[in-house]
């Protein structure tokens, strides 16, 4: 009985553990897979288009402007199970929520979204002030939770024209430009920490800086 007692708190105590080591590796796997798919649909984009600095886009946050951009430099070079447009019903629903739980559901409209063949939501929009940006959201399960910004949901960044940055004319994650510790316990509106009000935005960053990895500190 005794030895049953052990082994029972024994696992009550790695169990979790390796369920969460278990989940940040799949998330990594993922994560990196769709990543490469949009990093290599980019390249055939440039030899197509030009560089990513001279492709243009259409007014500020418009569902519009995201479809183009969407059906110019990536529809053609991607392999689609579902274009969904700009839908937000059923599986094409693309709301997520942040680290810190706050909702987003504001800013779906804006959103073009379709479907990788591996299941991945995929979800773009685009920014054109003067600093002319192309959002692309990679969500590594779809519909599946926990539907969270850091969690299943990251996102990245075409820098189309930041003419200030270093940035400028490439395909990164949000925030790439800070380090890893500032990202982890900045407060920030993006930050890859709980504190952040739009909290998770550069979490992909944050992995990315640490080696395709989930480093000490990150908000699991």
């Amino acid at each position: 009985m005794i030895t049953l007692v052990i082994i029972g708190v024994i696992a009550a105590i790695t169990v979790p553990t390796l369920i969460i080591k278990h989940q940040k590796e799949e998330t990594i796997t993922r994560l990196k897979k769709s990543y490469s798919t949009i990093a290599q649909t980019t390249q055939k984009a440039i030899a197509d288009n030009g560089p990513i600095e001279t492709w243009e886009i259409g007014e500020d946050y418009s569902g519009q402007a995201a479809k183009d951009f969407f059906e110019k430099y990536l529809k053609p070079y991607l392999s689609i199970s579902r274009d969904c447009g700009l839908g937000t019903t059923s599986e094409c629903q693309y709301s997520y929520r942040y680290l810190n739980n706050n909702d987003s559901s504001s800013f779906a409209n804006y959103i073009y979204r379709f479907y990788l063949q591996d299941g991945s939501l995929i979800g773009v929009f685009v920014t054109n002030t003067t600093r002319k940006m192309a959002g692309v959201f990679i969500d590594i399960n779809g519909q599946s939770k926990p539907n969270k910004m850091g969690r299943d949901l990251f996102s990245f960044i075409y820098y189309i024209n930041y003419p200030e940055s270093s940035l400028s004319g490439k395909l990164l994650p949000y925030d790439n430009d800070y380090s890893i510790n500032n990202l982890l316990t900045c407060t920030g509106s993006s930050c890859c920490n709980k504190n952040a009000s739009y909290a998770g935005g550069s979490c992909a960053a944050v992995i990315m800086k640490s080696g395709w990895t989930i480093p000490d500190g990150y908000p699991w």
